[in-house]
């Protein structure tokens, strides 16, 4: 399905929306029996629903649907994996802070597909409800690994490996069911850019055959509104310029644009989606300040090759705080765009 015709420098979000408290304990009352699975269900739809308005009231071009019916971005994909044991281990996120945690699945058998993930009709109910442009985040192969305790595989990479083929069925099933923008998401890239060779190559093995829009998205970690890792972007060119994806996506609000200069030192013809928006701090950016990022990044990114974006995503911030932040980020484009004589 090709994308509607977009303005210059069109935005869109990296995935997950805020999250609401009370959709969590709905999930516990269904766990505990006392809702039905219809009743359950309607509340995914009903939170849904509510971020796609919001994404849409925000005047934000390309949307998502919150990513509000998963558990989290790593076991909504591994619980509906062969080869994976929720019961889990405790396991730092990241090389910052060993007591930032979660409990991560293990891997007692070699991976394989057991059905659908269910992204194909969550897809459909997207499309059905919005009139913005809309694409699906898929968590990334590298991400799945690195979140779970391997008890089976010899190594990561052949884990990593077998992940890129599972995930490339539920790809090809979202495209028959007429997406045509997959996002990659694989926050973990960067704390790990000695692999990089072999992560082009699995990238590329999870994405062969799908006739889409194919976008990667690669950050700092983002737990909690946390820093996760170390690492720099430079650490990952110019290799990950060899991924098929179209578009590369990058958070540089947090870093003040740091990683931008890439962008002069490596020519690409790819488009890169520039985070101009911090998911890390709890003030809301002003327009102005929005337009100040993009210029910037315009120094150094072709306009038609820029698409804006927040750095990650917002599931972890009060729903007023993650609706402004996205308000904010239209309104500074929109400066940008009747600076460029383009609104």
């Amino acid at each position: 399905m090709p994308l509607s015709p977009l303005p210059l420098l069109p935005t869109t979000v990296i995935g997950s929306y805020s999250l609401p408290v009370w959709l969590e304990r709905v999930r516990e009352l269904g766990a505990k029996g006392a809702l039905t699975p219809e009743q359950v269900d309607e509340a995914h739809d009903n939170a849904v629903k509510s971020a796609i308005k919001d994404q849409e009231l925000a005047g934000v071009d390309i949307i998502t649907d919150g990513e509000l019916r998963r558990e989290t971005m790593v076991n909504f994909f591994s619980a509906r994996i062969h080869g994976f044991d929720m019961s889990g281990k405790m396991k730092p996120i990241g090389n910052l802070d060993p007591n930032i945690q979660m409990l991560d699945p293990i891997v007692r058998d070699k991976v394989r597909h057991k059905g659908s993930l269910g992204m194909e009709k969550h897809f459909k109910f997207l499309k059905e409800y919005t009139t913005h442009g809309a694409k699906v985040c898929v968590t990334g192969p590298q991400m799945l690994a690195k979140r779970a305790t391997n008890e089976y595989y010899s190594s990561n990479k052949e884990l990593v490996f077998d992940l890129a083929g599972v995930l490339n069925i539920e790809l090809k099933s979202l495209v028959a069911a007429g997406c045509g923008f997959i996002q990659i998401d694989e926050p973990v890239w960067v704390g790990y850019p000695k692999d990089m060779p072999w992560l082009v190559e699995s990238f590329n093995t999870l994405i062969a055959g799908v006739n889409a829009k194919i976008a990667l998205h690669v950050c700092y970690g983002n737990y909690q509104l946390k820093k996760l890792f170390t690492g720099q972007y430079a650490e990952l060119f110019p290799a990950i310029l060899e991924t098929n994806a179209h578009q590369l996506s990058f958070e540089f609000a947090v870093s003040d644009g740091v990683g931008l200069e890439l962008f002069t030192q490596y020519k690409t013809e790819k488009e890169i989606v520039a985070g101009v928006i911090d998911v890390k701090d709890e003030k809301i950016e002003t327009p102005e300040i929005v337009a100040s990022r993009i210029r910037k990044a315009l120094k150094f990114i072709p306009k038609e090759k820029m698409y804006i974006s927040p750095d990650c995503g917002m599931k972890f911030m009060p729903r007023a705080r993650a609706f402004g932040k996205l308000k904010a980020m239209v309104e500074g484009t929109k400066i940008v765009r009747k600076e460029l004589g383009a609104e």
